[in-house]
């Protein structure tokens, strides 16, 4: 939704037109025409891809979606550009979920590490960062979208939130269509057909997440200490900020 503002392009997980096997832009791909944006990307050493976007889209924000702390270090010590980052957390219950309908394991332990990582290396470096759950963005999406615009010095405007009516353009498909895209899987093909086009929050978990497994990762000692020292707690649907509404 942030990559739907007018001031703002969104580039997707822009580090995998950088992999040994690049991902293409994927809008243009399914249109079959060449991307005005990332026709050359491969040309490009990774550190001035953002410079050539801001040249070839005319915007003042770049949204990149990258979920590495790599690309991220690729970044950080250029100094080029004033760089903002937003650490989304989405319930770890959810994630087991995602995960149980692909017949994969939930590793709570590997989640845990893996947001202690984003933690630490936002917090060594001194960068500007915000902290937000899934939550927050599907219950409470005009309030946090304002508070993230301002923070990001924009005015927030309400129709960013139809994203769906945006081309974006990157390594990543138009909203919340790329998970059953990509992996392929029907039940999820199914619901976000069913909901695309409109504001939903899945909450698929609540029902088909067995009971279980949300226990061991409600009452797991080491998310309970993680969770305490980025201020947030377990709600009926979702994380959300202590002190916060559930």
């Amino acid at each position: 939704m942030l990559g739907s503002h007018s001031q703002a392009f969104y580039v997707g997980e822009i580090n995998k037109m950088f992999h040994d096997e690049p991902v293409p832009c994927r809008l243009c791909e399914e249109k079959k025409r060449k991307c005005p944006f990332f026709h050359d990307v491969v040309q490009t050493k990774p550190r001035n891809i953002h410079e050539l976007i801001f040249a070839r889209s005319g915007n003042s924000l770049i949204i990149d979606n990258s979920k590495t702390i790599a690309w991220s270090k690729k970044i950080v010590p250029e100094g080029r550009f004033q760089v903002k980052y937003i650490h989304l957390l989405r319930d770890p219950r959810a994630i087991a979920y995602s995960l149980q309908l692909r017949d994969r394991p939930a590793d709570i332990a590997d989640w845990i590490h893996k947001n202690y990582e984003i933690r630490n290396f936002l917090a060594q470096n001194g960068l500007d960062y915000r902290v937000v759950t899934y939550n927050e963005l599907a219950e409470h999406v005009d309030e946090t979208l304002t508070t993230l615009c301002t923070w990001l010095g924009l005015v927030y405007e309400p129709s960013q939130k139809e994203y769906w009516s945006v081309e974006h353009h990157g390594a990543g498909r138009n909203g919340a269509t790329a998970a059953f895209l990509e992996q392929h899987v029907a039940s999820d093909e199914r619901f976000y057909s069913d909901n695309k086009r409109t504001h939903f929050h899945d909450l698929r978990w609540k029902a088909q997440l067995d009971a279980r497994s949300a226990d061991t990762i409600i009452h797991h000692s080491e998310m309970q200490i993680f969770l305490e020292k980025l201020r947030l707690q377990f709600s009926e649907n979702g994380l959300v900020k202590i002190g916060d509404r559930k």
